[in-house]
Parts: C-alpha cells; sequence; structure tokens
C-alpha cells in the first residue's frame, strides 16, 4: 500500500518520524512532501532515513512539472501531518501554490488531515468554516486533542497520540483497498422522456447521491462504470462515466455492462416508469395536449436481479416513497429480486431531490436498517459499508 504523507510547519513536526517509523514497519511505501515552512523545523535527512520513498519538496516540481498529479495517483491515501491552519485554509478556499497545495487540489483520494496548533487558532470562526468545508466534501480529520500546548496553553490543539494516528492511517489504507479488482456498476439521475422536440417526461432526480455512492465505491479501490442521466454534476476522473437520455438508453447501456459481468450493482437513479408511446417530430400545440398514451419503460433492476449467469454478487435498488414507505420498499425488495433496497419518504418537509441530506432506510431480506438524516455523502459511506458486510 503507498502513502502520501505531507509534513507541514508545526511544532507537532517533532512526532512525524515516530508516526513514520511505525507506519514503514507495517510495511507501508511512504512518499513525503515537506512544506517550505517544514523544512526549516525539520531534519529532511533524518525523515529520508526512516521511509522507504522519497522526499519531495517545492523544487522537486521544475524537472516533473506533472509530480504533483503522479504523487496522488500513485498514493492509496494522503495524510497531511500536522495539518496547520494554513494548508487547511488553503485546500478548503482552492489555493495551489506550492507543492503539497497543489497535490492535495489534484487528488483522486481519501485525504486526512491530522491539525496541530494554538488553540485560539483551532477555535478561530475562520478556521473553523474552513474545517466544515474541507469535512463536506468529505476529508476526514483525526484531532486536535485537549491538552497543554507547547506554547504553555491549555486547550484543543494537540496532536492526537502517535499510536492512535498510525491506526487510522492503516485503517484509512486498508479501506482503500475493500473493492480492489472489484467492478461496480452504479446509475444515477434522472431519466428523460421526449413528448416532442420542445418538451419532455422526467422527474426532479439530481443524481447526487448516486454520484456520491460512486466516489465512494472509487475510494475504497474499485473499478466503477457510472451510469447516469441528464445531470450538472462532473463524475471524478477515474470513474467510467457513461451519458445516457432515456429509460431504453439507460437500460441498453446497464445490458451491455452487466454481460460483461459486474461484482457490484446500485441502481440510483430515479429511471422513468413510463415514455410517450409515440413522440412527436413536430411541436404539438397546446390544444392538442389533452391526452398524451405512455408505454412501459424496461425494468432495470429486475433485469439485472434475474440475470442467471454472472448476476452480480449484490444487486441494491432504491425506492422513494410519499405513502406506506417500508411496505412498498418490502414489495419491491420481492418483486424485483434485489439483495436491498434504499428506501427514503419524500415530504414537504423532507424535500430530498436536490439537496445535499437524506433520511433511508436499507431494508434487505434479514433486516432492516434505519439511518439518521446526514449527507449524502455519508449515506454513501453508510451504503459501501452496506454492501461490504453483505459480501464478506
Amino acid at each position: 500500500m503507498n502513502l502520501l504523507f505531507i509534513i507541514c510547519g508545526s511544532i507537532a513536526i517533532k512526532k512525524c518520524p515516530e508516526i513514520l517509523k511505525n507506519l514503514s514497519n507495517s510495511k507501508i511505501y511512504i512518499n513525503c512532501i515537506i512544506t517550505k515552512n517544514a523544512q526549516i523545523m525539520t531534519k529532511i535527512n533524518k525523515v529520508e532515513k526512516i521511509i522507504n520513498g522519497k522526499i519531495y519538496l517545492d523544487s522537486s516540481e521544475k524537472n516533473n512539472k506533472m509530480l504533483h498529479i503522479r504523487l496522488t495517483r500513485k498514493a492509496d491515501l494522503i495524510v497531511v501531518c500536522p495539518a496547520t491552519a494554513n494548508i487547511i485554509a488553503k485546500y478548503a478556499n482552492g489555493y495551489a501554490n506550492d507543492l503539497a497545495s497543489t497535490a492535495l487540489i489534484a487528488s483522486d483520494k481519501q485525504v486526512v488531515f491530522i491539525p496541530a496548533m494554538n488553540v485560539e487558532m483551532w477555535n478561530n470562526s475562520i478556521n473553523q468554516q474552513n474545517v466544515l468545508k474541507l469535512k463536506k466534501i468529505g476529508v476526514e480529520f483525526v484531532g486536535p486533542e485537549y491538552g497543554y500546548l507547547s506554547c504553555k496553553e491549555i486547550g484543543l490543539g494537540r496532536l492526537s497520540d502517535t499510536n492512535k494516528i498510525c491506526e487510522i492511517i492503516l485503517m484509512y489504507l486498508n479501506k482503500s483497498q475493500t473493492f480492489k479488482n472489484k467492478k461496480c456498476l452504479v446509475t444515477a439521475g434522472p431519466t428523460v422522456e421526449a413528448i416532442d422536440p420542445i418538451r419532455y417526461f422526467s422527474n426532479h432526480s439530481s443524481g447526487k447521491q448516486g454520484y456520491e455512492i460512486a466516489r465512494q465505491l472509487m475510494l475504497c479501490g474499485a473499478r466503477v462504470i457510472l451510469i447516469s442521466g441528464p445531470t450538472n454534476i462532473q463524475a471524478p476522473s477515474k470513474i467510467k462515466l457513461i451519458n445516457v437520455k432515456t429509460a431504453k438508453e439507460m437500460h441498453l447501456a446497464v445490458k451491455k455492462c452487466a454481460e460483461a459481468k459486474v461484482d457490484v450493482g446500485i441502481f440510483t437513479a430515479a429511471v422513468s416508469d413510463v415514455s410517450p408511446k409515440y413522440q412527436k417530430y413536430s411541436k404539438i400545440k397546446k390544444e392538442e395536449l389533452n391526452t398524451i398514451s405512455f408505454k412501459k419503460t424496461p425494468d432495470i433492476l429486475k433485469y439485472v436481479s434475474s440475470i442467471k449467469k454472472n448476476r452480480p454478487k449484490i444487486v441494491i435498488g432504491f425506492a422513494a416513497e410519499t405513502d406506506d414507505c417500508l411496505a412498498n420498499a418490502e414489495l419491491k425488495l420481492l418483486s424485483k429480486k434485489c439483495d436491498a433496497i434504499v428506501v427514503n419518504k419524500i415530504t414537504f418537509r423532507n424535500k430530498i431531490f436536490g439537496a445535499d441530506e437524506n433520511k433511508v432506510s436499507i431494508i434487505s431480506k434479514n433486516k432492516t436498517i434505519h439511518l439518521k438524516k446526514m449527507t449524502k455523502l455519508n449515506v454513501a459511506k453508510e451504503i459501501v459499508q452496506f454492501i461490504d458486510n453483505f459480501i464478506n
């Protein structure tokens, strides 16, 4: 497993050799980026002797203009330790003016910050806003801890215990391998069924939940294919994105991928249940819009669940309901022959479509898991954990 370890200029830098030594003993391949301020506070030669990778400074990119990309692509995890208020602010606000900050901005891996700073710096409202920004996009924080600080003050700001840090880093590294060599298929977003060249029939799905599930699977090492209806979301570059519009197009794309064998199938897309029976090739005048005949669209979830040869190890469907949510989801679980249904209740108080939060229940044949309202990012993590438990 490969780790990119970014060292910043905090007094807690003195703990880094111990952390790096423990990780190296665990046979972790480590590359280090040391910031300009950190170079003043540590002996580069000492760090170089501990790790089995290389030390990189800002000057290292002079002869390799794509170093910030190469380092992050090679890594399975990126750790910033000690993380200063400066590096937190840079990453939270999109600054990329040295190797460390450029690598973070270019990263496609899980990032873990291990902060250490003065208590007032940590509690500063701007710093807390920056921390919150990063947490919202999935950056994990370890610490800081409460106690005596190097500046002789007391409060939150101490670097976490080195053994705890190593345990958490190893946990995230192992997590990055959870779905290694697994092929995962995710559908997301709405489908759009044309009525005429001007109008269409669709739904309110934003695709946010599906895209986040695809991203979390990617961070866990999976090869992800994302089949998406029209959304305004950019998929990570490592995810294979297949854009479709109609339910028929999504069905054909899913069929092609499923026949090539996938290990995991997650169908979050809000596929239109019907499409216009006849698509007009000229605009229908409003006086003629009294009735529109519809036909049923292909049942994608049932098709994948019913595959006899090379069926995915787990097939998960989604259900958005307004009434009798659990009962309807249980019926869907049986009729679609899938392994689990993720259901949410759509009400005026619980507006899911387009929101950044979701409240769902995961229903399988053996149990029902009720999750509290949380960000769609955290819902995605819960679903990925459910998949891992199911398969193993």
